[in-house]
């Protein structure tokens, strides 16, 4: 085994044990610390035709925790979603504060990761088509009524998709091929433990991706679904960096390129564990 990849096992087996101390941690805070003050947002989401956008998505962006959501520029991970009903509704408590909305239904029927061809989304824009800021309010509820406003994603919307400000590199596994299908996410902080902001469309059959991000520093994890926290045995992970995840900085309007992912399978118990993912 290699010294890179014995450094690569060794951090993510601390990742684990680090993010399972951090929720015992969490729940302990929460218990012992008075509950920050909370207000209710709640509506109905419908596609265009009339169709309720049935176990959906609601998707709520904090404007404190990161820039507003532009899919043509960016895809930013909301700080909170929660599934919709199957008449299109929802009703999501949480923390007063300023709050961008938006909404998707995969039809993969999973509940992260980037929206694909076909998916169904609403993005709620103000008259100047920005991102639409919601004031969550303390002890009141914020009813935004019926939304018609789903629509579903074509391949034209993700032509016109601009690249300004972005990141750009391979995805290879161990033995040095390539592998589709993989994301990349963005962090502001080393652990790459936690919500990501920023996540990639999936990697192509040459394994190559693109991150659209805004001006900043990022630590960059790459796996084969999005998912927060620890890995599980099985999936593909890799960091970008060299014993440790390094530090990418980019510039607004920036592309910055070979950014590359050499990806291991955590391991796990049974007879793929510790095995290098397979092309896929």
């Amino acid at each position: 085994m290699s010294i890179r990849l014995k450094a690569l096992l060794f951090f993510l087996c601390s990742l684990t044990v680090l993010s399972l101390c951090g929720n015992i941690h969490a729940e302990s805070d929460q218990q012992s610390a008075p509950d920050k003050p909370t207000g209710t947002i709640t509506g109905r989401i419908m596609v265009k035709d009339g169709v309720p956008l049935a176990f959906g998505q609601i998707m709520l962006y904090d404007a404190l925790t990161g820039p507003p959501p532009l899919p043509h520029k960016y895809e930013r991970t909301p700080d909170i979603s929660k599934t919709i009903d199957a008449e299109g509704r929802f009703t999501v408590v949480l923390p007063e504060g300023r709050y961008y909305l938006g909404a998707v239904r995969r039809m993969s029927g999973e509940r992260f990761g980037p929206p694909q061809e076909g998916d169904y989304i609403f993005r709620s824009l103000d008259d100047q088509g920005k991102p639409k800021e919601y004031l969550v309010q303390a002890g009141q509820i914020l009813d935004l009524g019926t939304i018609s406003e789903a629509i579903p994603l074509k391949a034209k919307d993700f032509s016109a998709r601009r690249v300004t400000t972005a990141i750009k590199g391979y995805i290879i596994d161990m033995d040095g091929k390539p592998v589709e299908g993989a994301i990349v996410v963005a962090f502001v902080k080393p652990t790459i433990g936690g919500k990501p902001l920023f996540v990639s469309d999936r990697s192509d059959k040459e394994g190559k991706y693109i991150l659209r991000v805004t001006e900043g520093t990022y630590y960059l994890r790459a796996r084969n679904s999005f998912a927060a926290g620890p890995p599980e045995p099985g999936q593909i992970v890799g960091y970008y960096g060299d014993g440790t995840p390094a530090p990418v900085v980019i510039e607004e309007c920036e592309i910055k390129e070979g950014v590359n992912f050499r990806v291991i399978m955590f391991p796990g118990r049974g007879p793929m564990s510790g095995t290098v993912p397979s092309t896929q």
